[in-house]
């Protein structure tokens, strides 16, 4: 089990937000970032969907063909802020590593963790067993909060 920890619960309700509209090519991006990660955190196309908020994985291998092919996705508000979250989390764990040691950042998205809340599961798995939109920002902002 890897031992990172948290010292305090954070809060888990999701901030209220106001501001650009968000465009097909911010869709785009997000998902060929998406998609360059999902075999390197251990998951499925149906699990990615899952913690996209329950995309059809026929959905989504259509939307990473056009990505691939170089056209445009445009996704709902909803999948985008699951892939903010996403990208947070990633973001997190690369802060946390070890100086040149980035990679381990997958390793600890798949292996059990100490971390306040999960029970000795892995990130992975908590944010599938969880599918929720609160399991994410619960673990972003737990991340944010051990990084200090």
């Amino acid at each position: 089990m890897i031992g990172l920890t948290a010292h305090q619960p954070v809060d888990t309700a999701p901030p209220t937000r106001s501001g650009p509209a968000l465009t097909a090519k911010h869709s785009t991006a997000g998902l060929r970032w998406l998609f360059e990660r999902r075999e390197r955190w251990g998951l499925t196309m149906d699990e990615l969907g899952t913690l996209l908020g329950g995309i059809r994985r026929r959905t989504l291998t259509e939307w990473q063909k056009r990505v691939n092919s170089g056209g445009d996705v445009e996704v709902t508000r909803d999948t985008m802020e699951r892939i903010s979250l996403l990208l947070g989390i990633h973001k997190a764990l690369a802060l946390i590593t070890p100086s040149g040691h980035e990679n381990l950042a997958f390793e600890w998205f798949q292996a059990p963790i100490d971390l306040m809340g999960l029970q000795g599961q892995s990130i992975r798995d908590y944010l599938l067993e969880q599918g929720s939109m609160d399991a994410l920002y619960y673990v972003r902002r737990n991340l944010d909060a051990m990084r200090g």
